[in-house]
Formats: structure tokens, sequence, C-alpha cells
């Protein structure tokens, strides 16, 4: 099977170069930068992602004509707009690019842009139509992606299922086919029609938002009532009607370049259907309080000079787009606190946030002499490793994940979601 990638962004570029290890596969990009870059195989952060590009040999393009040569075309461009979650305006734009080279009755169209639900029906409705380009080729399938940057290569590789919407049962098989040759018998493979699998991703990245928040409302109250958060996780994980071992930890709250923008299209989409938007709202407004507590906490500690340990918005990734952490230090220093943050990944992308307006370095050691109080904002396993006599008795640390919780400082410590 011969592959085209469209699109070599976060998400594209390490499925094509996973694609290039099982499969005759290409990745086009309009940025003759990006392509370089590919073809040099260097300057990228996802973890493993160089070593696929170098091993597998996967090689980039800006001659859109070679899609006539491909077997499956798989479009993977962005669709964040702010303000309504997503849109398929860039898709659009990408399309018209593509369909004139989309001639032979073999290929198979792959949209793995997140779609607005109402987009199907309408500015879509072109491409998917049978008297349209879905009846010029095999077909045309939705398969939204479903990892997390950072993990990028083994999510594409080991995933827990996948999800296949389908013009027809044909183009269905073939992408079938694709993934199984990557992902082997055992995760399922979900197949359904379009409309039905674009509603699925908002559904599922909803629930997912919708665990972190109880267990952030599960956090407060246990700090209120002198409960323990990591015990009600494990009461939780034991009821199968709930549901999973994961995303059971209250700290803070969610960010990255996915989640915020789901639960906002999620408010959108209901808002335009004439539905209640009270879920998303709720959602929104109690994962914007965990940065507000956590600042009103250090406010009220009375002390200027704030280390920050962790900036990304979870480990093992440089991304810091809509971080907690990040917010929490951006607030400080927009109140005069001096802020020194520390970071093994994240703090050019920090840099480029804040500018000089805080301190950065690398150097644990460096970043616990400077503040009076420390906050573990990420949950990097260096930080877990530190040792509890490396805090002076002064100092305050303020622990949301409970990092330190085996063995706490030998000073004042105030973990998240235990009694104080």
């Amino acid at each position: 099977m011969r592959v085209a990638v469209v699109g070599t962004g976060r998400v594209g570029l390490p499925l094509a170069a996973v694609s290039r290890k099982y499969f005759d596969t290409i990745a086009l990009d309009i940025d003759e930068k990006v392509i370089q870059r590919i073809n040099e195989k260097k300057g990228f952060s996802e973890p493993q992602l160089v070593d696929y590009l170098e091993r597998y040999n996967l090689r980039g393009t800006t001659d859109f004509s070679t899609i006539k040569d491909q077997d499956l075309v798989i479009l993977c461009v962005g669709s964040q707009s702010p303000g309504e979650g997503y849109s398929s305006r860039n898709l659009l734009k990408a399309l018209e690019r593509v369909t004139p080279h989309l001639k032979s009755p073999g290929q198979v169209l792959v949209i793995t842009t997140t779609l607005p639900l109402s987009s199907v029906k309408d500015d879509l409705q072109s491409i998917f139509a049978p008297e349209s380009l879905n009846g010029r080729i095999l077909g045309v399938c939705y398969n939204p992606t479903m990892i997390a940057l950072g993990s990028a290569i083994n999510d594409f590789e080991s995933p827990n299922y996948v999800l296949i919407g389908e013009s027809n049962d044909k183009a269905g098989e073939q992408l079938e086919t694709f993934w199984r040759t990557i992902v082997g018998a055992k995760p399922r493979i979900f197949r359904s029609t379009i409309p039905n699998i674009v509603l699925a991703k908002y559904v599922l990245n909803t629930a997912l938002t919708l665990k972190i928040t109880l267990m952030n409302v599960v956090t407060e109250l246990c700090e209120k009532v002198g409960g323990d958060v990591d015990f009600q996780a494990d009461v939780l994980k034991a009821d199968p009607r709930i549901g999973g071992q994961k995303m059971f930890k209250g700290g803070l709250g969610y960010g990255g370049t996915c989640y915020p923008v789901d639960v906002e299209a999620f408010y959108a989409e209901c808002e335009k259907l004439g539905m209640p938007t009270a879920l998303a709202s709720a959602i929104q407004t109690i994962n914007t309080r965990q940065v507000d507590r956590t600042v009103e906490l250090i406010e009220s500690l009375g002390q200027k000079r704030i280390t920050v340990l962790g900036i990304t918005y979870k480990p093992d990734t440089a991304i810091v787009e809509a971080s907690q952490p990040l917010e929490i230090a951006h607030r400080l220093a927009e109140k005069s606190y001096e802020v020194m943050l520390c970071d093994p990944k994240g703090l050019d992308e920090a840099r480029r946030e804040l500018g000089d307006t805080v301190l950065y370095t690398k150097d644990v050691a460096k970043a616990l002499a400077f503040g009076n109080i420390v906050l573990l904002g990420v949950e990097w396993p260096q930080f877990s490793q530190i040792d509890s006599n490396s805090f002076r008795k002064e100092q305050v640390v303020i622990d949301p994940w409970r990092i330190m919780k085996s063995s706490p400082p030998h000073c004042t410590y105030l973990p998240f979601g235990m009694a104080r």
C-alpha cells in the first residue's frame, strides 16, 4: 500500500513516520522549511520522532502531484479556531490542493482533522456526497487521531482503539487494513458512518475532561473535610461501572493543545444546536478554578520569591499551550512576584510566552535555592527524585500532584487533595 500524509505538523508528521515503518509513505506540506527539516531528519522535539525519521527514511515533498500515485491519502491539517473550538476552513483549503490529484478508483481519502459536528452536512457535503469526489475514488473516511503529544509515536502504534468513519465498506476495509498492519489484532477498531465518528471524538474527549474535573472537585473536598484524594481514586477505580484505571489523579487542571479546545468546541456545538451548555461551562469553570485557587494559596503565604518546577502541560513534552503551571507563573509575575521556572524541556517555549518577566533554569538545585515557595507543577520523574533534605526549613512546598507524598520535605508541605 502506498501512503501520502498531507500536513506535517505535530500530529501529521509522527503519523507519517509511523506509516513509513510499515508502508511506502511520503509526507507532503506547503511549507518548504518543514520539508527540509524532515529530509534532514533534525529539529523535532517529539520523543522518538527523529529516530523514526532516520531509521525508516521518511521523505518529504511539496509536490502535490505525487498524490496521484498513492493508494491512501491521509489529510492532517489543523482545525482549531479560537472562540468556536474547531473550524473546517483549513481543511477546505487543503482539499482544494489535494482533490485535483485524486483520480484513481482505487484511492481512499482519509481525513484525520477534527471536524465541527455540522461540517459533514454543511461545509464538506461536496466531498462526502456519492456524486462528488466520493464517487470518483474508492471512498472517503474520517479517522480522528486519539493521541497525546509527547507520546505520539507510541500512541499511534499502540492505541486503545481506532475510530473509522466510512463513506462505504470498501473504503473502510482499506483503512482498517492499514491500521491492522500497524497495531495488530488486539485493539478494537470501531467502524461506523462519518457523522457518528465525528460525534464520537467529541463524546470521548468530553468524557475525559469530565473525569479530570470530577477529580479536581474531589481534591478540594478532601482538603476541606480531611480526606485523601488518592484513597478516593482507588475506590473509584474498583467500581467497574465507572470504567478505566486512568485519569483518576486530582491535581491541577487539564491543558495542552486538545482538551481546552475540545471543551470549547463542545460548548459551541451545543449552543449552535440549541442545547444546554451547562456541562461544558462547568468543566471550564472548575478547570480555571485550579489556577485561581493555587494563586490564592501562594498569595496567602506572604512570600514573594516563587520557584515553579515544571511548566509544560504534562511530563515528557516541550508543549506549554494552556499549561496551568505556566498560567500560574504568568499571573504571579503580573502581581510583581519574583518567579523562576525550571523544566527539562519546556523553557524555550515558556520564554516565548513570558519573555523576561520571569527567570529560567534547568538546574533543579539552583531553582530550589531561589524560591521561598516551591510549586511542583508537573510530574516530571526528575522532580519525584528530589531528596526531601534539599529544602530549607523555612520554605513552603506546594505539591498539587503529591509527588513527594511518600517522602515529604522537611519544611511546610502543602499537598493538594489531603487534609492540611
